[in-house]
């Protein structure tokens, strides 16, 4: 592959024929009525209304079994001779759900564009500090890539004047530190605090050829996240550490033994917490890049402070995206809420056969009913379960954040190739244009005298400015075609020494003054 990006693609892909799933959100089907979605158990939330009725409808046949109980409840005028106040009581619970699930939606959703936000600008940080450190000249016009092969193979580095680390040995210093800082905030987001569970992955790969062993360019990304088709993934006998264990998130080399000391113990011992980790690496992305500025003598001192100073602002914006993902994570679901809505359901449970049973005789409808009664409101209250926490990987339906780092490290890798550019033909980057001519050949400003000495620019006559404006800005012979530059340069030296004299003998004629 040309590129590194292309390769990765391409190993996704492969993944996918050799028919795995993605560790990502359930890509399903509308075809044929949606008959495909009626028969997909994994992901779906019906099961779990399976047990609560079951229960509401043995509670309406042991009800109907009961002769004492069945003769009063089928009495309508003395038992029951509406179901109207139940349905009042059925419609309060109803809203409550949809209320709930539109809730527990709308926190789904901006916990998964909180992480976007906070990736994105990140991405923006990392390519900022990937480019402005970036060595060039004219013959590069998208500057040096990173790992560009010589012609024997071997990968270019050179240090720095002063010694310090070339651009690829930074370049692959900084993509590690954005790595873990976003594997940091994932394992935060999803309160793992193992750090065993961060794999780290070197971004060269050594293959060996008929004459020894060749450095490539890139490494490729592991395999894109998988899991199986089973019905859920947090079982009774799965707890969440051991599907941390299985989700692990890969970051871009190996997490060292200074870093990992100070990841997870401060001086006195005491555990790190997993959002200070987060600032943590953030700081020491902050003070590398300031490093990379103001002692290594690199590139990056070059680029303009104000346009260098939106590196640092797009980093903090990625965080103040983490702090909005991390309130969704801190802030759980309202207690009352949820409290007095599992206890009208389970009231439900017990109220539904007693209706059923007032108004059916038929003991095969009186289950029935119940059943799927209960079983549509438990089936739609787990919906809004699931959403609710968006990150916690309960089931196939949570923010696959195994996958959004496998995506984050491909597109940090995706900084460091560059095209490579052709011999046969310059690129556009290079070539002077019409409008560079016209400006060589603008005569050179002339200052008028006074009596008290030479004036400035800024004080030049209306009249001399008018002048100024009718003179010809370009002769023809900056209209020369680009075929011939050796031709183009004498005819622009040419316009600029006679243009020099026209000026020198105006300003001489009104009051000895001198051409500027």
């Amino acid at each position: 592959e040309r590129f590194s990006s292309t390769l990765l693609i391409g190993r996704s892909i492969a993944v996918r024929r050799r028919g795995h799933s993605v560790d990502a959100m359930i890509v399903y089907s509308k075809r044929w009525g949606g008959l495909p979605l009626v028969f997909r158990i994994r992901g779906t939330s019906w099961p779990y209304g399976i047990l609560p009725a079951v229960v509401s409808a043995i509670t309406s046949l042991v009800l109907g079994s009961i002769s004492e109980i069945e003769e009063v409840m089928s009495n309508r005028t003395l038992f029951m001779d509406h179901p109207y106040p139940f349905q009042l009581y059925a419609f309060i619970i109803g809203f409550l759900i949809v209320f709930r699930t539109n809730f527990a939606y709308q926190r789904y959703w901006e916990g998964r564009g909180t992480i976007a936000q906070m990736a994105s600008k990140w991405l923006d940080g990392a390519c900022m500090s990937v480019a402005f450190d970036a060595p060039g000249s004219v013959a590069a016009p998208y500057l040096d890539g990173i790992g560009d092969p010589s012609q024997d193979g071997a990968v270019t580095s050179k240090k720095t004047p002063v010694g310090a680390p070339s651009h690829d040995e930074f370049v692959a210093n900084i993509l590690h530190l954005f790595s873990l800082m976003h594997a940091l905030a994932l394992q935060h987001l999803r309160a793992d605090s193992d750090l065993d569970n961060l794999l780290g992955f070197s971004m060269r790969e050594s293959v060996p050829d008929g004459s020894g062993v060749v450095t490539k360019r890139l490494s490729a990304l592991p395999d894109s996240p998988v899991h199986s088709d089973r019905f859920a993934r947090k079982s009774f006998s799965r707890s969440l550490p051991d599907i941390y264990r299985e989700q692990r998130l890969h970051i871009i080399g190996n997490l060292a033994k200074e870093e990992r000391e100070a990841l997870e113990q401060d001086g006195s011992g005491n555990a790190i917490p997993t959002e200070a980790r987060v600032t943590m690496v953030e700081s020491w992305i902050m003070r590398r890049l300031l490093a990379r500025q103001k002692h290594e003598k690199c590139d990056m001192e070059k680029t303009s402070p104000p346009i260098l100073s939106r590196l640092y602002q797009v980093i903090s914006d990625g965080c103040i995206g983490f702090g909005q993902a991390s309130k969704i994570t801190e802030t759980p679901f309202p207690f009352p809420y949820q409290n007095l809505l599992q206890i009208f359901l389970w009231l439900y449970v017990f109220t539904v056969p007693v209706v059923m049973n007032a108004w059916l005789k038929n003991s095969f409808l009186r289950g029935s009913l119940t059943f799927l009664a209960v079983w549509c409101y438990f089936a739609l209250n787990q919906v809004g379960n699931n959403l609710e926490d968006p990150y916690i990987p309960y089931d196939p339906n949570e923010i696959a954040l195994q996958h959004i780092q496998h995506s984050f490290n491909a597109k940090l890798l995706s900084f460091c190739p560059v095209p490579e550019p052709s011999d046969e033909e310059p690129t556009i980057l290079n070539r002077p244009s019409a409008m560079s001519l016209e400006c060589m050949t603008m005569p050179p400003t002339t200052t008028q005298s006074t009596d008290s000495g030479l004036a400035s620019n800024s004080e030049l006559s209306d009249s001399s400015w008018k002048q100024a404006s009718k003179r010809p800005i370009a002769s023809a012979s900056s209209q020369l075609a680009l075929a011939d530059p050796s031709a183009s340069l004498a005819a622009i030296a040419a316009v600029t020494a006679a243009s020099t004299a026209s000026a020198g003998s105006r300003s001489g004629s009104g009051g000895g003054g001198i051409a500027s």
